[in-house]
């Protein structure tokens, strides 16, 4: 039960668009048809419709034998020639704004931001109207004047095109002066001093809801913390400066890994609401307490499934949501009215129930580890990290697993699991032994490997001085936003980057530590 205040009008609304789900729900099918169709009859007349034949399209199939599944580095030379003056390209008209995205498959990443697409994206949804209105009014994109980073004159100095960030965030606090203008840190270009700004306005305020990605939030509860002690306030825990703090809504990584060390700043475990927003739209958001996030069907978003086995084949099959299957794992694509069609997300879902459609998030299209035939994934790691930290009392703030390759004198490689703690684990030799007996229980392929030893050596743990991620994304520059530290790479480029920033050899001379 989600307790009074924000909390009691969170749940009143949430009531109320669970109603209108179950309505959609029932007809989801044609809904989805309808979506598609009404987006194909928009921009008939574009470049990408043209190319398309979209006036001949009458039904699902009739799209998807005429428009292939495409990702983003195949839309870039598309949405260049937008960004460069021409009209009219993907999406009838041509996108002024272009949001800046995480980029973790295909690096830095612009989505076009069009005069429909506040409707089925993030800030559109999460946000309110009012700072929408304003933004329009002063010509700034979605997201307010500080995600504006760069601005590009076309060729013929006409239009500009701006480019920003969009990202989940908390969007505003009360100001000492009842400034309704939004956050004001927001402005601040450097992110250092945002986050400090933010803390400093943040620390005395009457907090009731907090929004964002859990890997940024725990940075915004230590800069506080810090403040606090610097200030000769220090506190226990964060109630003493937010005892009115309740819910928590949150999205663009899994929160288990995070969920102890919350409770431990918050001293309490909080209401929690998962979201999944991507700056290409808002996909789903959690409506049962009992987890999987519902599909939003009603956005204006058609939705497509690809197994994700068949990513990579010629002719992948290409399922909506009147057939998708639970418990399978899909790669989610999107068709929006932004000009993105079917276009995919890079994320892995599991269809968890079909009435109404729920989902989790599994992991990355390109995030995984198979150096040995492991074919270790996202999910797994997560499963594994989140048991030994159960069973050795740790605490984790970031963490990533790369391959390690064997060596001269020894024909095998195994995993390296290089960790950030913020309670390191009691027994690290425990940690190491579960996380192995854990992952070997739910990939066969990776305890054939395990085996006997015969072909991988057991886990090794690499713990990271505190900080050394967060030193990693600044030297990439990744700070803030949506970026992510990768859970799990197929190539040791991350690790042996942490490696040297932490002074630590590479390779490095550790002690193996065996089951």
């Amino acid at each position: 039960m989600i307790s009074r205040g924000a909390g009691w009008l969170l749940e009143r609304g949430a009531s109320r668009r669970r109603r209108t789900l179950e309505r959609v729900d029932r007809r989801a099918a044609a809904v989805q048809e309808a979506t598609l169709l009404r987006l194909v009859t928009r921009a008939r007349r574009t470049h990408f419709g043209l190319a398309h034949g979209f006036d001949g399209i009458r039904s699902v199939a009739d799209y998807q034998r005429q428009v292939p599944l495409r990702q983003y580095l195949d839309f870039r030379p598309l949405w260049q020639r937008a960004i460069d003056g021409e009209s009219d390209v993907t999406w009838p008209g041509r996108p002024r704004h272009w949001v800046k995205t995480s980029g973790t498959t295909a690096g830095e990443k612009y989505i076009p931001v069009t005069a429909e697409a506040p409707r089925v994206a993030p800030q559109g949804r999460v946000g309110r109207a009012r700072p929408r209105r304003r933004a329009r009014r002063r010509r700034e994109p979605p997201g307010g004047p500080d995600a504006v980073s760069r601005r590009q004159r076309d060729p013929r100095g006409a239009r500009r095109a701006l480019r920003g960030r969009r990202s989940l965030r908390a969007r505003r606090a009360p100001s000492p002066a009842g400034d309704p203008e939004p956050l004001l840190p927001r402005r601040l270009p450097d992110w250092e001093e945002r986050v400090a700004a933010a803390a400093a306005l943040v620390e005395g305020q009457d907090l009731r809801l907090l929004c964002g990605m859990p890997s940024w939030l725990l940075i915004l509860f230590e800069r506080v913390g810090r403040a606090r002690q610097l200030a000769g306030r220090p506190v226990r825990d964060l109630r003493e400066c937010w005892p009115n703090l309740r819910v928590l809504i949150h999205g663009g990584v899994s929160f288990a890994p995070y969920r102890r060390v919350f409770e431990e700043w918050m001293g309490v475990a909080l209401d929690r609401v998962e979201v999944y927003p991507a700056s290409e739209g808002f996909v789903a958001v959690q409506t049962e307490p009992s987890g999987g996030l519902t599909l939003m069907l009603d956005y204006g978003i058609f939705y497509e499934f690809v197994p994700v086995e068949d990513l990579g084949r010629d002719r992948p099959r290409r399922h909506t949501v009147a057939d998708v299957e639970v418990g399978r794992a899909y790669a989610i694509a999107l068709s929006t009215p932004a000009g993105l069609w079917s276009y995919l997300l890079g994320d892995t879902v599991r269809v968890t129930a079909q009435h109404p459609l729920r989902l989790e998030i599994t992991g990355r299209t390109r995030h995984f580890v198979n150096a040995f035939g492991e074919n270790v994934i996202v999910e797994e790691v997560e499963q594994a990290l989140v048991e030994a930290c159960r069973r050795t009392d740790a605490h984790v703030v970031e963490f990533t697993v790369a391959p390690r390759y064997p060596a001269p004198g020894d024909a095998r490689g195994g995993h390296d699991w290089l960790v950030e703690f913020r309670v390191p684990p009691r027994a690290p030799d425990e940690f190491v032994r579960v996380v192995d007996r854990t992952l070997t229980g739910l990939n066969g392929d990776y305890g054939t490997k395990r085996r006997g030893d015969v072909g991988m050596h057991p886990p090794r743990l690499v713990t990271l001085p505190a900080g050394t991620f967060y030193a990693w994304m600044g030297n990439v520059g990744r700070l803030g936003d949506q970026h992510k530290v990768p859970r799990v790479t197929n190539d040791r480029t991350l690790a042996d980057r942490l490696l040297a920033l932490a002074g630590i050899p590479v390779p490095a001379p550790l002690v193996l530590l065996g089951p």
